[in-house]
């Protein structure tokens, strides 16, 4: 017996491409758990939750189509089922989560972003809860009643998640399209490099969408096998591109930081001092507390860094308690 295709049912060549997905895809999610665990000390907050949910959720469903493809847990068709049905949920839901607890950053309509969210919600009660249903019927002794309304639902919601995140980035994109246009600071304050950073996360989000196409082609051609495997995938590496855009934006914080602290520098100077560096360090400064980019960036330096400091300050408090036992102990 082949060690790749095991008891699968499926052509060999189906089985290979399968197994070379859903194994990069949980390679993925250890290099996605350990960066993330090493990276945020501060363990809370939406972005941190669902990033971690989405992350965990691509595991879990990616080992449940492992044991149900290769005929691993053919006794306990329920046990592979359930892990399907909730790594997805989380996987999906967790991506639109992810997206969209950034969003405020660059998008002030609190009207906008309650739809949004109001739109993610609903759309995890109407489209989640029909599916696991249907999931766990097409693979019960019952299975001849719920294939075909299986098949069909799952296509709707594939659309339907598509659109969602597809309204998400587009938000995205053209927020950021009208920031690159009209946000003069940024050009003016960091030049090339600002202009690079906008039109990056522009990149990623239009990135993100053409895989979402690929599934919703999968999904449609009938690639049943192949989709739900390249889902995973796919999946993992648009957490990776999310992981991207946040290092990038740690670096323009960085940036802005060394040339907020240059210009203070030069314009103290008694020998170079002139209006105009002095009305550049203003708008630095300025530009570092208006700016949504830089706003979310320092956010992300802070909780980078706020792990250290609380540590300073235990190991103070711990000296300081012990100084305070031992000169009591030498008085008595």
């Amino acid at each position: 017996m082949n060690f790749l295709t095991l008891n699968s049912k499926l052509e060999p060549p189906d089985t290979y491409i399968i197994c070379a997905f859903l194994s990069i895809a949980l390679y993925n999610v250890l290099e996605l758990s350990s960066t993330v665990f090493v990276t945020f000390k501060r363990r809370k907050g939406l972005y941190f939750w669902s990033f971690l949910a989405a992350t965990w959720g691509i595991a879990i469903y990616s080992i449940g189509f492992i044991l149900k493809d290769f005929g691993l847990a053919n006794s306990i068709t329920y046990f592979y089922v359930t892990l399907i049905v909730v790594g997805w949920c989380m996987m999906v839901t967790g991506q639109s989560l992810v997206l969209y607890s950034r969003l405020h950053l660059i998008l002030h309509s609190r009207l906008i972003l309650h739809l949004v969210l109001g739109m993610i919600i609903v759309n995890a009660i109407i489209l989640h809860i029909p599916i696991i249903i249907l999931c766990f019927g097409a693979n019960s002794p019952l299975y001849t009643s719920f294939n075909i309304p299986y098949s069909v639902y799952e296509r709707i919601q594939v659309a339907m998640f598509f659109v969602q995140e597809s309204i998400i980035s587009g938000l995205y994109v053209y927020e950021t399209s009208k920031m690159l246009h009209s946000e003069r600071g940024i050009i003016e304050i960091h030049g090339d490099a600002g202009k690079r950073l906008l039109l990056y996360l522009i990149l990623i989000s239009v990135t993100v969408l053409v895989l979402d196409v690929v599934i919703l082609v999968l999904e449609f051609a009938g690639r049943y096998a192949l989709q739900t495997a390249i889902k995973g995938f796919i999946y993992s590496v648009k957490l990776k591109l999310e992981f991207n855009i946040l290092n990038k934006l740690v670096e323009f914080v960085q940036r802005s930081r060394n040339l907020d602290s240059s210009l203070i520098d030069g314009s103290g100077s008694r020998h170079s001092w002139n209006t105009q560096q002095e009305e550049e360090a203003r708008a630095a400064r300025r530009h570092q507390l208006t700016c949504p980019l830089a706003v979310f960036a320092h956010r992300v330096h802070r909780e980078l860094e706020i792990s250290t400091e609380k540590y300073i300050s235990r190991v103070t408090h711990i000296a300081k308690k012990r100084s305070g036992v031992s000169t009591t102990a030498e008085s008595g």
